[in-house]
């Protein structure tokens, strides 16, 4: 039987410290039908250069600026050719070896739309426990990980891309759209990533998700918009009390 193409994307902006790790934990799957597509937003660091040392297994390069991690991500997105596209950051990496493998087998059986699984964050070299997720998209903004998901290439073109209006919620936004079409989502059993904590300042950590999360049900009409807004006052307060506290 015909393995499936499966392109995994990385797109990356200034991690000379953290690439290596990342195009490794790509390049040494055991399963051996990858397109690999790397997206660099135009580095002014070494990175550029580590990538190059690794061009015989990428399988399309492109080094340009851009308009940040989504805008990226639209563009792996446009020139896959995969059945399933998945997507590994410059500061993440896969479980282990055989994740894609694995997730292979059980796309033969379960012919699904979108995969996904559970994560690990690291954090001063620590794991985290297995950060487990769940369908309850209409309820939770935090709670499914997008770089441990593998999305069928019609799902793109069927129902868009990442909207990048929104800059720090855009992943949820998209799972959450794509749960409203009825998309078939199917649970690995295993870890796919880890992901790394503290390599910078995501902004999907920070109080602007909350205000985005707001925007994105009250569009999609979930009736949680107003707990959203409610985080988001929340969360702000609390920065702003850590930041009196600080300087008194």
């Amino acid at each position: 039987m015909k393995q499936p193409l499966i392109s995994i994307i990385t797109v990356v902006f200034n991690r000379e410290q953290t690439i290596e790790k990342a195009l490794k934990s790509v390049i040494n799957q055991t399963y051996n039908n990858i397109e690999y597509i790397v997206i660099d937003g135009g580095s002014t660091d070494r990175t550029v250069e580590i990538i190059k040392k690794y061009s015989d297994s990428i399988d399309f390069f492109e080094s340009k600026k851009d308009d940040g991690m989504y805008y990226a991500l639209n563009r792996g997105i446009e020139v896959a050719n995969g059945d399933l596209i998945g997507i590994c950051h410059s500061d993440d990496y896969f479980y282990n070896n055989h994740v894609i493998q694995d997730m292979v087998e059980v796309h033969s059986e379960q012919k699904a739309d979108i995969y996904y699984g559970s994560v690990f964050n690291l954090r001063n070299d620590t794991l985290s426990e297995e950060l487990v997720p769940t369908l309850e998209l209409e309820k939770t903004h935090t709670k499914l990980y997008h770089p441990a998901t593998f999305i069928r290439k019609t799902v793109y073109n069927r129902y868009g891309d990442f909207n990048t209006k929104y800059r720090s919620a855009s992943d949820y936004e998209l799972m959450l759209r794509f749960k409203m079409q009825n998309c078939n989502f199917y649970r690995l059993e295993f870890p796919v990533c880890i992901m790394t904590v503290g390599a910078d300042n995501r902004v999907s950590h920070n109080c602007y998700s909350h205000k985005e999360a707001f925007k994105i049900h009250k569009t999609h009409k979930t009736g949680n918009h107003l707990k959203y807004l409610y985080s988001y006052n929340y969360c702000r307060m609390v920065k702003l009390i850590k930041k009196i506290l600080k300087h008194d």
